[in-house]
């Protein structure tokens, strides 16, 4: 068996492992067997490298912290009969579209960190079972160390379905703002190359607060936030929850937003880098929906509108230019 398995499952299973790491193991799995793979899992599941071994309530701790489990494309998934530890850990180690690590931090154990690729989309169940839908480009920090409140942080776009306990309230933060919740449905997005926290009620009620807002503010159903980094100010509109979710139907949708922007969401849901030689055209506003069309056919759609305008594609760049 490969021994760059066994080392990068054991660095994996403590939380130091790298990203590079991460990937080499993936494609060094592809390569074995079931039946070796559940050797490596059981193995390190029953000899704790840092104390030599692990009782049943070590067992136990850790099987909680590992009750996260990630809907991702089933055809990647083995389908043949794997030891327990494997079918718990299996989903976290060989799915392409999540790379979860500090699973066992030894400086902060109780700190999870889940981080989608561009191009990619996923779900996450935490353990209290709220439900997290991860857009591309997209990661979430949850901690299981403050018993009174459970808190997220995220960085990207996110839609939540919040598991409700009155007792617990569930906090996401993004940047300099908060949403506190007790139980709701809600979509959230805080992109680190923009100055815009959006938040979009579904259903439920919730509260954003921020050190640099006079008040807290509350949002009914059907209703949007939309707060600046910069001035610090907050709108709240109505807005139309099928476009704020579509991207979890794999439809991305974009009403009356700029030229540059949609570029952006491009590189994000196909995962490729857009140079655009064309910088006249950014301020445009373009509306329109893609349902699951290769990105050549999407860059088609825009092409009807700047029928003077070229693409070009260089592996995992698209060039914009004119003749």
């Amino acid at each position: 068996m490969n021994r760059h398995i066994k080392d990068y499952y054991k660095k994996f299973l403590y939380g130091d492992i790298s990203y590079v790491e991460f990937m080499e193991m993936r494609h060094y799995m592809n390569d074995i067997t079931d039946e070796d793979l559940s050797e490596v899992m059981s193995h390190e599941w029953n000899e704790n490298i840092l104390s030599g071994g692990m009782d049943n309530e070590a067992k136990d701790a850790i099987r909680s912290k590992l009750n996260f489990y990630v809907d991702y494309d089933k055809s990647k998934i083995r389908r043949n009969g794997l030891l327990k530890v494997a079918v718990v850990l299996l989903p976290l180690i060989v799915i392409g579209t999540v790379f979860m690590y500090a699973l066992f931090s030894r400086e902060d154990p109780d700190n999870m960190i889940f981080s989608v690729e561009r191009g990619n989309k996923a779900v996450v169940t935490l353990p209290d079972q709220t439900k997290v839908w991860l857009n591309a480009n997209s990661t979430i920090e949850f901690s299981q160390a403050n018993k009174k409140e459970r808190r997220v942080t995220l960085t990207g776009e996110a839609f939540f379905k919040v598991t409700k306990e009155k007792t617990k309230p569930f906090i996401v933060k993004m940047d300099e703002l908060e949403v506190e919740v007790l139980g709701t449905s809600f979509n959230a997005k805080a992109r680190a190359y923009s100055d815009i926290i959006e938040t979009s009620l579904v259903e439920g009620s919730i509260k954003l607060r921020s050190n640099n807002l006079s008040q807290d503010y509350y949002l009914q159903p059907n209703e949007k936030a939309v707060f600046s980094k910069t001035s610090h100010r907050i709108l709240i509109t109505h807005t139309d929850n099928e476009l704020e979710t579509a991207w979890m139907y794999n439809r991305l949708k974009f009403s009356s937003e700029r030229f540059a922007d949609v570029l952006t969401r491009l590189e994000d849901w196909y995962g490729v880098s857009i140079i655009n030689h064309c910088q006249d055209i950014n301020n445009d506003l373009i509306s329109g929906t893609f349902r699951e069309e290769k990105i050549e056919s999407a860059l088609q759609a825009l092409k009807i509108q700047y029928q003077n305008i070229q693409f070009r594609r260089q592996k995992d760049t698209i060039i914009i230019y004119r003749n």
